[in-house]
């Protein structure tokens, strides 16, 4: 197990599923959800109070959108994995995203298995750490 656990910012306009991805998280020992917000605004806020080791955004929010959050948010969290987290399949939208600073994009409706394995993939990208804990 590991001594510390990744701090993830879930920032999704789906209150129900910030809540399943906030309890699919935690009963894993190496994730701690620090707060789950609805909008990029509220993302915004929440990086520069918390500031998060991983950061789960949707694309289409109110407000603010996660692409238009993307470059704030990869300023203030230089270090941070910023995974986009969205239903939207389109490359052009993965293309951008990804060349404003993302480090990945997960499709909705992928298995909890792969989500989990993709962030401690992310994590040991991010730290060097190429131990991989199951």
């Amino acid at each position: 197990m590991r001594e510390t656990r990744d701090r993830v910012l879930v920032v999704d306009d789906a209150a129900n599923l910030r809540e399943l991805l906030t309890v699919l998280l935690e009963v894993e020992d190496d994730f701690e959800v620090v707060a789950s917000v609805g909008d990029g605004a509220q993302a915004l806020a929440k990086a520069e109070e918390l500031n998060p080791d991983v950061v789960l955004l949707d694309l289409a929010m109110p407000v603010m959108d996660g692409l238009a959050a993307l470059p704030a948010l990869r300023e203030r969290l230089p270090k941070a994995s910023i995974v986009i987290f969205s239903g939207f399949e389109q490359e052009a939208l993965v293309e951008r995203a990804m060349a404003q600073g993302a480090n990945a994009y997960i499709e909705k409706g992928t298995s909890v298995l792969q989500l989990v394995a993709r962030l401690r993939a992310l994590r040991a990208e991010r730290t060097g750490d190429g131990r991989m804990e199951a």
